[in-house]
């Protein structure tokens, strides 16, 4: 399950924003259909992870990013279900990868900290 590793890289990455904000309230991740990421084992992950940091409570956002590929033979683009599946214009298997790999935090949202007075 390596969706726990992730939780644990994600809540890294929101503890370096420990000191402009007081509470994370919300996150917006990316997952691509072919990154091999379990959304439910994710939310799971994430609920314990984030257990007694800033982002305990944070609401989750995920979009998902269909997979996009161009054939390199005909150029034809496409929505590939799968990562073996071929052009469906010409039936090559060469084609490049242009969206859908995708495993980002694109979005933070919290309280920042009080300034003084």
């Amino acid at each position: 399950m390596h969706e726990l590793s992730l939780a644990m890289e994600i809540v890294q990455l929101l503890e370096a924003h420990a000191h402009e904000l007081a509470r994370i309230t919300s996150l917006t991740l990316d997952i691509g259909t072919l990154s091999c990421v379990d959304e439910g084992a994710l939310r799971t992950a994430l609920s314990s992870a984030l257990q007694g940091t800033l982002a305990q409570g944070a609401q989750v956002h995920i979009h998902t990013i269909e997979a996009l590929a161009q054939c390199q033979d005909c150029q034809h683009r496409f929505s590939p279900p799968t990562r073996i599946d071929p052009c469906p214009a010409c039936g090559s298997f060469r084609k490049a990868w242009l969206a859908g790999q995708d495993f980002r935090l694109r979005r933070i949202e919290g309280v920042e900290h009080a300034r003084p007075a």
